[in-house]
Formats: C-alpha cells, sequence, structure tokens
C-alpha cells in the first residue's frame, strides 16, 4: 500500500525492529519473552522472500538506541538506553557504534541474574533482573521496580563506564520520574562508595 501511494520515490529496503533476543546478522529471532514459539524463526530471510526487497532486522532496543543517538546535536560519548516494557532489554551505543557484540546479541539486559534461587523468569533462569523488576511493577511497588532497575543499570555503568543512562518503554512512561529518580539513586550510591557515576534521562 505504501508503495502504491508513493510510487515515484522507489523503496530501497525494508527496516524491521523487533523485541529480543535475536541473531542480527542471520536475520533470526530467539526466545522472546513473550513468544517462545519465534525462536529460530528466519524473519529476516521469510520478509525478503515476500517482499523481494532487502531486509534489515535488528532488535528494538538497538534501533531506539540508534534513534537516541542520531538525535543529539553533538555526541555525548556511550550510553545505554534501558527499554522497560513487556519485558527489559537494552541498546547499547559505544564508541559511537550501536555495540551487538560478537554473537550480535549484545543487550540482553533483563537476563542478568542479580537474586540467585530468585524467582523463575521466562527464559527459564532464575531471579533475573527482568522478572524481579516485572514482578515489583506488577504488584504496584514502582519505587522497588526502580530500584532493581537501578541495581542493573548500575551494574552496566560499572562493567562497561557508559556516561549515560537513557530510560524508555511504556512502563517507564507511566511513571517516567519515579523511574529515573530511582534509578539515578542507585547509581550515585553507588557512585559515592567509588564506583562509576552516570547521568540519568
Amino acid at each position: 500500500d505504501l508503495c502504491a501511494a508513493e510510487p515515484h520515490k522507489p523503496v530501497l529496503g525494508v527496516g524491521v525492529a523487533v523485541p529480543g533476543p535475536l541473531d542480527h546478522r542471520d536475520g533470526v529471532l530467539r526466545r522472546v519473552t513473550g513468544f517462545p514459539q519465534w525462536d529460530g524463526y528466519p524473519l529476516r530471510a521469510a520478509l525478503a522472500e515476500r517482499t523481494g526487497l532487502p531486509v534489515v532486522l535488528d532488535k528494538d532496543t538497538n534501533a531506539a538506541a540508534l534513534a537516541v543517538a542520531l538525535s543529539l546535536d553533538e555526541p555525548r560519548g556511550d550510553f545505554a538506553y534501558l527499554h522497560l516494557g513487556t519485558g527489559l532489554g537494552a541498546g547499547l551505543v559505544l564508541g559511537g557504534e550501536v555495540h551487538r557484540g560478537a554473537r550480535t546479541g549484545a543487550g540482553e539486559f533483563g537476563h542478568q541474574t542479580l537474586q540467585l534461587d530468585g524467582p523463575l523468569c521466562g527464559c527459564g533462569g532464575r531471579g533475573c533482573i527482568e522478572v524481579l523488576c516485572l514482578t515489583a511493577e506488577a504488584r504496584g511497588d514502582r519505587g522497588e521496580a526502580a530500584r532493581v532497575l537501578g541495581t542493573g543499570a548500575a551494574n552496566l555503568v560499572g562493567l562497561l563506564g557508559v556516561d549515560r543512562v537513557v530510560l524508555g518503554g511504556r512502563t517507564v512512561a507511566a511513571d517516567e520520574d519515579a523511574y529515573v529518580r530511582g534509578v539515578r539513586a542507585v547509581i550515585e550510591e553507588r557512585a559515592a562508595r567509588g564506583g562509576a557515576g552516570a547521568g540519568v534521562t
């Protein structure tokens, strides 16, 4: 329909942003939170066959991180975009580039273990930041959800030395101030003990 509406503008390709995890290089989906049946689905190849166009497939968090990077008037160093919605993921911009890692799936932030033998996560692990954060949010304890998210963010800041943490996603958007305050408080408390600090927006 879009092609028919703009016949004088050639369509060069298709870009698709989907929840991770996925294999960016091969265009294959992995076990997406809430959609385990997608595991192994070759979405890029399926779309290329259907449209006859080149297809770029990436995680929604990487696409969001790239959008943040492109919106800046000037480069502002390394940052992490943390997205909290039905799941929890990250897009990383390091050295001015979206960082995908050697296996192209970097940024699966939600599945770092914060609580050994904690509650079962949809990924099959226990005590993942995603399940701890979303469980706190579901019971109405937004302060605890922000504290859990902040703990994971502080770990990321310490590990990668990013200058800034950018929060997004519909769960964050429901009370952005509470999440920004909560995450910032944990990072600042960690920095006061000699850890790395970072801005939070």
